[in-house]
């Protein structure tokens, strides 16, 4: 039914995948059964009660009683490696009610949703003057939140950028609700991202004056969006956050490709979880940045496995660098081996950095695929020429990255933000592993 380098890919991290191999065996399970579509099973815990752990064979999505919050937890694993290696021992084959109560209750939702679909489809000719008119009041609160974002940038430099109110989260705080009010969700995110993280880096006497400039930037630009060509106008309709008038601009760019799912990290934020996936083309050589979000209440269905390859084509937002993109259906997964670094090394990637940032001046991070190792000192990572660059890493990670390394260069996924390094990814040996917790 499965083979174990299906759940190795999908594994959230090392010591989830280890844990897991410890519970694939029958007797550290009450009970476990399996039809066509499920695996479940009642694993044996710390607990006075068993753990209730399922799984969809048509997409490996979990869900257990547990209460990690990792996703597939090591419950999950252990299930499908046991189902992998000895598929005999889940001899069960009637389902328990909890197990049916969980298999109707998705079924449900992908019935809600293709009936949504099809309602769509249903609907009658668009009011086009109701339409343009919904369309003018949005781009007018749009303008008016982003004169207001003006405003506040001049003040807080009038203020002083030490000042009590810039360097208060409770003001940034404010100041991305109403941008929020205003239909600007990016420039929102771009504004919280200043009371998040950098008013509480240590390095923030540097940081906030970029950040702050930059977002001067994107205001002037907006202010000039009717000079930009069409790429730079989608690339601050997509910064800004109306997506609604992207589909006007430039024609669909699309890219078929076997993709290999180099990096992902799962975050939670007001309710909302959201996948984020770095994936790169074998054969174009192409990055593309795929997201997917649920509201923490419901399970985040990734059809895309980390470690894997994808054969799928791929549509790209319109922009000056594009690299988010959507996974049209259908999407195949099949086994295959790492893909070879597409860079030799840093000096690579800081001349994409440098060539891109020409393209375009607004993008924070660009990924890679290099083989690295941490430097002597732990406080870098360094590639075969022995040049390197600051790495961010926590004391534990930085243990980890270093025991897999043991001194010796390993393809490893990140980003680089033109001040640091951070690993989402890393090979050992054949297996590809998460760097970050998959949380939900």
């Amino acid at each position: 039914m499965l083979t174990s380098d299906q759940v190795t890919a999908i594994a959230p991290d090392a010591a989830s995948l280890k844990a897991g191999r410890d519970l694939s065996t029958r007797r550290k399970w009450q009970s476990a059964g399996h039809d066509t579509e499920v695996l479940w099973g009642l694993a044996l815990g710390s607990g006075q009660n068993p753990y209730q752990t399922r799984v969809a064979l048509s997409d490996l999505s979990s869900k257990c009683s547990c209460p990690s919050r990792k996703f597939p937890c090591k419950h999950a694993i252990g299930l499908m490696l046991m189902a992998a290696g000895d598929p005999v021992s889940l001899s069960e084959s009637s389902r328990p009610p909890w197990v049916v109560e969980w298999m109707e209750s998705r079924q449900s939702r992908e019935q809600k949703a293709a009936e949504k679909a099809v309602n769509s489809e249903k609907r009658g000719p668009v009011d086009e003057k109701a339409a343009e008119k919904r369309k003018a009041q949005r781009q007018e609160r749009i303008r008016d939140g982003m004169d207001l974002l003006r405003q506040s940038l001049l003040d807080f430099t009038r203020e002083g950028h030490g000042s009590a109110p810039v360097r208060s989260v409770q003001t940034w705080e404010n100041l991305a609700k109403r941008l929020i009010d205003s239909q600007a969700p990016g420039m929102a995110r771009e504004v919280r991202a200043i009371s998040e993280r950098v008013l509480h880096d240590p390095d923030v006497e540097r940081i906030l004056p970029l950040e702050l400039g930059r977002l001067y930037l994107l205001v002037k630009a907006f202010e000039r969006r009717d000079e930009l060509d069409e790429a730079a106008r989608a690339e601050l309709l997509s910064l800004v956050g109306d997506r609604n008038s992207l589909g006007e601009m430039l024609p669909e760019d699309r890219v078929s490709d076997d993709w290999f799912v180099a990096g992902r990290e799962l975050t939670e934020s007001d309710g909302l979880v959201t996948s984020a996936s770095w994936l790169i083309g074998r054969s174009s050589g192409r990055w593309a940045r795929v997201l997917r979000f649920a509201p923490v209440s419901q399970p985040l269905v990734e059809p895309l496995r980390f470690g894997a390859t994808a054969e799928a084509q791929l549509v790209f937002q319109p922009g000056l660098h594009p690299l988010r993109a959507t996974v049209q259906e259908p999407v195949v997964i099949k086994p295959s081996p790492l893909p070879d670094c597409r860079e030799s090394g840093l000096a690579d990637l800081l001349q994409r950095q440098a060539e891109v940032l020409s393209i375009n001046p607004f993008l924070r991070s660009l990924p890679f695929l290099i083989e690295l190792r941490p430097s002597a000192d732990g406080r870098a990572l360094v590639d075969r020429e022995r040049s390197s660059l600051p790495w961010c890493a926590s004391a534990d990670l930085a243990m980890r990255v270093d025991a897999i390394c043991s001194g010796n260069l390993r393809p490893a996924c990140g980003e680089w933000d033109g001040r640091q390094l951070r690993l989402l990814a890393i090979a050992d040996g054949p297996h590809w592993f998460s760097l970050v917790p998959l949380q939900r």
